[in-house]
């Protein structure tokens, strides 16, 4: 009898660990196909709003890098870098498209070589409305690429925050520029807006905290605060990159999750050319 007992308990048991397996696996695939969903819609959007070009001249940007002042190992020498022209390649998108089929559309950025190709969102009165909703405003897992409530086109620091999806989506690559090799392979964002499309390089690439000062730095007045900011990132940068922004340069901040705790940040961080 004992024994009897003892194989009921021991198939209760398997039966309810079968169970919760079964209910994670299901958990799995739904959320696996979820965000594959929402990477097709994406996807979609992209192709429906890129503006058709008749010649490939028509999608070369020729960006300048900044003038830079190289400062050498000596206190006492210093010399001028030289302006350096080369050619990045991007898809032009309408962005008056966009913005007549969501208002709340700021812009759209993309990483060349990357999977970051998506709309930016504003919302100043609902901060993180688009935090887990899509394009038409509809509830996503993925979200939707957002800037900083604070900020407006003419801010200092445009601070733009993405997800970090487990299919590589939305703004999981930006992680990979904790690999120099990486960022030498994609050092620029293009941010296409309103007013044009705009090149930025990356200066910098940090792990922070998600209340690290960085995040309340949105506008500045004085050159030396500027400077001090700037200065602070290029300290805590994984790596140096050999660029420097100056004083009256826009600087645009990527943000999302890194590693296991809930907190942890990487910031990529790049300067308008």
């Amino acid at each position: 009898m004992k024994k009897h007992k003892g194989k009921i308990q021991t198939g209760i048991v398997i039966g309810i660990f079968s169970v919760i397996i079964i209910a994670c696996l299901i958990s799995i695939f739904s959320r696996m196909y979820t965000e594959n969903k929402e990477k097709e819609e994406f996807r979609q959007l992209a192709e429906t709003v890129t503006e058709e070009t008749t010649n490939t001249d028509t999608e070369t940007e020729m960006i300048r890098k900044p003038n830079l002042l190289k400062v050498s190992n000596s206190v006492d020498e210093f010399q001028t870098e030289q302006p350096v022209y080369y050619t990045t390649y991007y898809e032009p998108h309408s962005i008056s498209e966009l913005i007549s089929m969501n208002s709340e559309c700021f812009s759209w950025i993309s990483i060349a070589g990357t999977n970051i190709n998506y709309p930016v969102m504003h919302t100043p009165s609902n901060p993180q409305k688009y935090l887990n909703k899509n394009f038409y405003g509809e509830y996503s897992y993925s979200g939707t690429p957002f800037l900083d409530s604070r900020c407006s086109a003419d801010s200092t620091n445009l601070i733009i925050y993405g997800h970090h999806m487990n299919n590589g989506t939305m703004f999981a690559d930006l992680c990979n520029y904790t690999d120099y090799s990486y960022f030498t392979e994609h050092p620029i964002v293009v941010l296409e807006t309103k007013d044009g499309a705009f090149a930025y390089s990356v200066f910098s690439v940090m792990k922070v905290k998600s209340d690290d000062d960085w995040y309340k730095f949105t506008t500045v007045g004085m050159e030396k605060s500027y400077k001090t900011r700037i200065e602070c990132a290029k300290e805590k940068s994984i790596y140096n990159t050999g660029i420097t922004p100056v004083y009256g340069q826009q600087i645009l901040s990527l943000s999302t999750c890194y590693g296991y705790n809930q907190d942890d940040r990487i910031l990529v961080l790049a300067v308008r050319n």
